[in-house]
Protein backbone atom coordinates (compact mmCIF):
# COMPACT_ATOMS: atom_id res chain seq x y z
CA UNK A 1 0.00 0.00 0.00
CA UNK A 2 1.25 3.72 -1.00
CA UNK A 3 2.37 5.52 2.20
CA UNK A 4 0.52 8.07 3.77
CA UNK A 5 2.46 11.56 2.83
CA UNK A 6 3.15 13.85 5.50
CA UNK A 7 3.48 17.22 5.31
CA UNK A 8 5.26 19.79 7.52
CA UNK A 9 4.25 23.23 7.61
CA UNK A 10 7.75 25.13 9.06
CA UNK A 11 6.62 28.49 11.22
CA UNK A 12 8.96 31.03 11.95
CA UNK A 13 7.48 33.45 14.73
CA UNK A 14 10.05 34.39 17.32
CA UNK A 15 14.08 34.81 16.15
CA UNK A 16 14.60 34.80 12.43
CA UNK A 17 16.58 31.98 10.32
CA UNK A 18 18.96 32.66 7.69
CA UNK A 19 17.87 32.36 4.34
CA UNK A 20 20.57 29.67 3.55
CA UNK A 21 19.20 27.71 7.39
CA UNK A 22 16.04 27.57 5.67
CA UNK A 23 16.88 26.38 2.76
CA UNK A 24 18.79 23.75 4.72
CA UNK A 25 16.03 22.72 6.05
CA UNK A 26 14.08 22.18 3.70
CA UNK A 27 16.55 19.79 2.00
CA UNK A 28 16.29 18.42 5.06
CA UNK A 29 12.67 17.34 5.24
CA UNK A 30 13.04 16.52 1.35
CA UNK A 31 15.91 13.64 2.75
CA UNK A 32 13.81 12.44 5.62
CA UNK A 33 10.58 12.03 2.36
CA UNK A 34 9.04 14.50 4.59
CA UNK A 35 7.06 17.53 1.99
CA UNK A 36 6.86 21.18 3.36
CA UNK A 37 4.95 24.36 3.30
CA UNK A 38 6.75 27.39 3.89
CA UNK A 39 4.09 30.07 4.04
CA UNK A 40 5.00 33.97 3.79
CA UNK A 41 8.82 32.91 3.75
CA UNK A 42 10.46 35.99 2.63
CA UNK A 43 9.15 38.27 5.01
CA UNK A 44 10.37 36.03 8.33
CA UNK A 45 13.37 35.62 6.69
CA UNK A 46 16.91 37.44 7.11
CA UNK A 47 20.19 37.26 4.85
CA UNK A 48 22.81 38.48 6.93
CA UNK A 49 23.12 37.48 10.93
CA UNK A 50 22.10 39.88 13.20
CA UNK A 51 23.73 40.48 16.45
CA UNK A 52 20.89 39.81 18.04
CA UNK A 53 17.86 37.54 19.00
CA UNK A 54 14.64 39.92 18.36
CA UNK A 55 12.29 39.42 15.18
CA UNK A 56 13.18 40.83 11.55
CA UNK A 57 9.26 41.34 10.98
CA UNK A 58 6.35 42.75 12.82
CA UNK A 59 4.25 40.51 15.38
CA UNK A 60 1.40 40.41 12.30
CA UNK A 61 3.68 38.86 9.91
CA UNK A 62 4.56 36.09 12.00
CA UNK A 63 0.90 35.45 13.26
CA UNK A 64 0.13 35.11 9.62
CA UNK A 65 2.85 32.88 9.26
CA UNK A 66 1.39 30.55 11.61
CA UNK A 67 -2.12 31.51 10.68
CA UNK A 68 -1.24 29.99 7.57
CA UNK A 69 0.40 26.86 8.82
CA UNK A 70 -3.06 26.10 11.45
CA UNK A 71 -5.78 26.72 8.53
CA UNK A 72 -3.90 24.83 5.92
CA UNK A 73 -5.86 21.56 5.50
CA UNK A 74 -3.65 19.25 3.76
CA UNK A 75 -1.34 19.18 6.63
CA UNK A 76 -0.95 18.03 10.20
CA UNK A 77 1.93 18.59 11.67
CA UNK A 78 3.21 22.82 12.00
CA UNK A 79 7.00 22.19 13.01
CA UNK A 80 9.63 25.92 14.01
CA UNK A 81 11.91 26.32 12.02
CA UNK A 82 13.98 28.83 15.02
CA UNK A 83 12.86 29.17 19.22
CA UNK A 84 15.03 32.44 20.24
CA UNK A 85 12.79 35.50 21.20
CA UNK A 86 10.12 36.69 20.32
CA UNK A 87 7.08 33.96 19.59
CA UNK A 88 4.72 35.88 22.24
CA UNK A 89 4.49 38.79 20.60
CA UNK A 90 1.77 37.14 18.11
CA UNK A 91 -0.24 36.14 21.06
CA UNK A 92 -2.82 39.25 20.88
CA UNK A 93 -3.29 38.15 17.61
CA UNK A 94 -4.01 34.69 18.66
CA UNK A 95 -6.64 35.51 21.35
CA UNK A 96 -8.41 36.74 18.30
CA UNK A 97 -8.74 34.03 16.31
CA UNK A 98 -10.69 31.63 15.66
CA UNK A 99 -10.17 28.21 16.97
CA UNK A 100 -8.94 26.31 13.96
CA UNK A 101 -11.06 23.28 12.24
CA UNK A 102 -8.23 20.91 12.14
CA UNK A 103 -6.13 20.11 15.39
CA UNK A 104 -3.03 19.69 14.43
CA UNK A 105 0.52 18.77 16.43
CA UNK A 106 2.85 21.66 17.24
CA UNK A 107 6.38 20.54 17.44
CA UNK A 108 8.56 22.96 19.28
CA UNK A 109 10.15 24.20 22.92
CA UNK A 110 11.91 26.69 24.70
CA UNK A 111 10.91 30.52 23.74
CA UNK A 112 7.99 28.52 21.28
CA UNK A 113 6.43 27.96 24.75
CA UNK A 114 4.10 30.97 24.85
CA UNK A 115 2.23 29.54 21.59
CA UNK A 116 2.53 25.70 22.51
CA UNK A 117 0.68 26.54 25.77
CA UNK A 118 -2.11 28.66 24.16
CA UNK A 119 -3.25 26.14 21.74
CA UNK A 120 -2.48 23.32 24.36
CA UNK A 121 -4.78 24.99 26.63
CA UNK A 122 -7.59 26.77 24.35
CA UNK A 123 -7.77 24.18 21.27
CA UNK A 124 -6.88 20.67 22.58
CA UNK A 125 -3.65 20.64 20.84
CA UNK A 126 -0.81 18.22 21.42
CA UNK A 127 2.62 19.63 21.70
CA UNK A 128 6.04 18.20 21.33
CA UNK A 129 8.33 19.51 22.76
CA UNK A 130 11.67 18.40 20.56
CA UNK A 131 14.19 20.07 18.32
CA UNK A 132 13.79 23.12 16.59
CA UNK A 133 14.42 22.40 12.67
CA UNK A 134 17.37 24.92 12.94
CA UNK A 135 18.94 22.73 15.38
CA UNK A 136 18.69 19.59 13.10
CA UNK A 137 19.98 21.14 10.14
CA UNK A 138 22.43 22.72 11.64
CA UNK A 139 23.99 19.29 13.62
CA UNK A 140 23.08 21.32 17.44
CA UNK A 141 21.94 18.27 18.43
CA UNK A 142 22.71 14.54 18.48
CA UNK A 143 22.04 12.25 15.62
CA UNK A 144 20.30 10.27 17.89
CA UNK A 145 18.10 13.27 18.98
CA UNK A 146 17.94 13.89 15.18
CA UNK A 147 16.54 10.07 14.72
CA UNK A 148 13.93 9.87 17.29
CA UNK A 149 12.26 13.20 16.65
CA UNK A 150 12.09 11.90 12.57
CA UNK A 151 10.54 8.62 13.63
CA UNK A 152 8.28 9.87 16.28
CA UNK A 153 6.82 12.17 13.43
CA UNK A 154 6.32 9.30 10.68
CA UNK A 155 4.76 6.77 13.35
CA UNK A 156 7.18 4.61 13.87
CA UNK A 157 7.08 4.56 17.29
CA UNK A 158 4.16 5.59 19.59
CA UNK A 159 5.50 5.40 22.91
CA UNK A 160 8.58 7.06 25.08
CA UNK A 161 9.95 5.85 28.05
CA UNK A 162 12.09 7.71 30.51
CA UNK A 163 14.10 7.04 33.90
CA UNK A 164 12.92 9.15 36.65
CA UNK A 165 14.00 9.71 40.34
CA UNK A 166 11.78 11.09 43.13
CA UNK A 167 13.55 14.30 44.84
CA UNK A 168 10.96 14.90 47.20
CA UNK A 169 7.85 12.78 48.26
CA UNK A 170 6.89 9.20 48.93
CA UNK A 171 6.64 7.33 45.63
CA UNK A 172 2.97 6.49 43.60
CA UNK A 173 2.29 6.19 40.83
CA UNK A 174 -0.35 8.65 38.92
CA UNK A 175 -1.95 9.78 35.37
CA UNK A 176 -2.17 12.87 33.92
CA UNK A 177 -0.95 15.24 31.23
CA UNK A 178 2.08 16.83 30.81
CA UNK A 179 1.89 20.65 30.68
CA UNK A 180 4.84 23.30 30.88
CA UNK A 181 8.40 23.79 29.67
CA UNK A 182 11.20 26.57 29.60
CA UNK A 183 10.48 28.30 33.31
CA UNK A 184 11.64 31.79 32.00
CA UNK A 185 9.39 31.73 29.49
CA UNK A 186 6.40 30.50 31.22
CA UNK A 187 7.45 33.14 34.06
CA UNK A 188 6.80 35.73 31.34
CA UNK A 189 3.21 34.70 30.72
CA UNK A 190 2.38 34.46 34.68
CA UNK A 191 -0.68 36.93 35.87
CA UNK A 192 -1.43 37.16 32.00
CA UNK A 193 -4.45 35.54 29.86
CA UNK A 194 -1.92 32.77 29.10
CA UNK A 195 -0.42 32.27 32.51
CA UNK A 196 -0.11 28.31 32.36
CA UNK A 197 -2.65 26.13 34.32
CA UNK A 198 -1.06 23.63 35.56
CA UNK A 199 -3.56 21.74 37.87
CA UNK A 200 -3.92 18.50 38.24
CA UNK A 201 -1.47 17.89 35.66
CA UNK A 202 2.47 17.33 35.51
CA UNK A 203 4.13 20.51 35.64
CA UNK A 204 7.25 19.97 33.52
CA UNK A 205 9.99 22.59 34.26
CA UNK A 206 13.36 23.16 32.28
CA UNK A 207 15.52 25.82 30.90
CA UNK A 208 19.26 26.71 29.76
CA UNK A 209 22.53 28.77 30.48
CA UNK A 210 20.99 30.27 33.92
CA UNK A 211 22.40 30.58 36.81
CA UNK A 212 21.11 29.21 40.24
CA UNK A 213 19.85 32.21 41.78
CA UNK A 214 18.22 33.24 39.05
CA UNK A 215 16.53 29.46 38.71
CA UNK A 216 15.64 30.05 42.18
CA UNK A 217 13.95 33.32 41.64
CA UNK A 218 11.45 31.63 39.07
CA UNK A 219 11.43 28.44 41.60
CA UNK A 220 10.19 30.69 44.33
CA UNK A 221 7.78 32.64 42.42
CA UNK A 222 6.42 29.24 41.25
CA UNK A 223 6.57 27.83 44.43
CA UNK A 224 3.83 30.68 46.41
CA UNK A 225 1.53 30.19 43.25
CA UNK A 226 1.67 26.68 43.99
CA UNK A 227 1.41 26.80 48.13
CA UNK A 228 -1.10 29.72 48.17
CA UNK A 229 -3.76 29.06 45.94
CA UNK A 230 -5.34 26.01 44.84
CA UNK A 231 -4.21 25.65 41.68
CA UNK A 232 -1.99 22.64 42.20
CA UNK A 233 -0.12 20.34 39.94
CA UNK A 234 -0.33 16.48 40.86
CA UNK A 235 3.50 16.16 40.43
CA UNK A 236 6.14 18.30 39.00
CA UNK A 237 8.96 17.06 36.80
CA UNK A 238 12.33 18.43 36.11
CA UNK A 239 14.17 18.24 32.89
CA UNK A 240 17.68 19.50 32.34
CA UNK A 241 18.92 22.77 33.66
CA UNK A 242 22.70 22.64 32.88
CA UNK A 243 23.25 23.16 29.22
CA UNK A 244 24.61 26.41 28.63
CA UNK A 245 23.53 29.02 26.21
CA UNK A 246 25.33 31.94 23.84
CA UNK A 247 25.29 33.92 27.20
CA UNK A 248 27.05 31.61 29.33
CA UNK A 249 27.66 28.52 31.31
CA UNK A 250 25.58 27.91 34.12
CA UNK A 251 27.42 27.22 37.41
CA UNK A 252 26.00 23.81 37.96
CA UNK A 253 26.64 23.46 42.06
CA UNK A 254 23.99 26.56 42.42
CA UNK A 255 21.99 24.76 39.82
CA UNK A 256 21.64 21.72 42.63
CA UNK A 257 21.50 24.44 45.37
CA UNK A 258 18.43 25.74 43.44
CA UNK A 259 16.97 22.84 42.87
CA UNK A 260 16.81 21.57 46.60
CA UNK A 261 15.94 24.92 47.95
CA UNK A 262 12.67 24.47 45.06
CA UNK A 263 12.35 20.92 46.88
CA UNK A 264 12.12 22.53 50.34
CA UNK A 265 9.67 24.93 49.15
CA UNK A 266 6.94 23.13 47.87
CA UNK A 267 4.39 21.84 50.30
CA UNK A 268 3.06 17.90 49.58
CA UNK A 269 3.83 17.83 45.78
CA UNK A 270 5.96 14.83 44.68
CA UNK A 271 9.00 16.74 42.59
CA UNK A 272 10.36 14.02 39.95
CA UNK A 273 13.59 14.75 38.01
CA UNK A 274 14.72 13.19 34.45
CA UNK A 275 17.81 11.00 34.96
CA UNK A 276 19.80 11.69 31.70
CA UNK A 277 19.22 15.27 30.88
CA UNK A 278 17.69 14.77 27.84
CA UNK A 279 14.47 16.07 28.40
CA UNK A 280 14.73 20.22 27.68
CA UNK A 281 17.87 22.23 25.98
CA UNK A 282 20.16 19.17 26.04
CA UNK A 283 22.42 18.16 22.94
CA UNK A 284 20.98 14.72 23.36
CA UNK A 285 17.31 16.28 23.71
CA UNK A 286 14.35 13.63 23.38
CA UNK A 287 10.98 14.51 22.69
CA UNK A 288 8.22 14.94 25.77
CA UNK A 289 4.67 15.00 24.31
CA UNK A 290 2.60 17.87 26.26
CA UNK A 291 -1.02 17.20 26.30
CA UNK A 292 -0.76 13.33 25.94
CA UNK A 293 -1.77 10.76 28.21
CA UNK A 294 1.60 10.35 30.56
CA UNK A 295 2.05 7.67 32.98
CA UNK A 296 4.61 8.28 36.26
CA UNK A 297 5.61 4.54 37.41
CA UNK A 298 6.48 4.74 41.31
CA UNK A 299 9.92 2.78 40.18
CA UNK A 300 11.01 5.29 38.50
CA UNK A 301 9.72 5.59 34.73
CA UNK A 302 7.88 8.07 33.16
CA UNK A 303 5.50 6.77 30.09
CA UNK A 304 4.07 8.27 26.70
CA UNK A 305 1.82 7.15 24.09
CA UNK A 306 1.17 9.57 20.78
CA UNK A 307 -2.36 10.20 20.08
Amino acid sequence: MPTEKIIIDIISVATPCLVEDNKKIKKLLEKNNLEWNFFNENLVSIKEVSNDFFANCSAIERFKNFKNACENPDSKIIWCNRGGYGSADILPFLYKMPKPKNKKILIGFSDIVSIASYVQKNWGWQVICAPMLYQIANNKVSKASQQIIFDLVKGKINQLKYKIKLLKGAPKDLSSDVVGGCVSVLSGNFATKNQLNWRNKILFLEDEGEDGERLDRYFTQIAFMINETANKPKTILLGNFKMNNEFGDPKLEKINIAIERFCDKINKINIWQECDGVLGHSFEQKPLLLGAKTQIVSSGELVQKLI
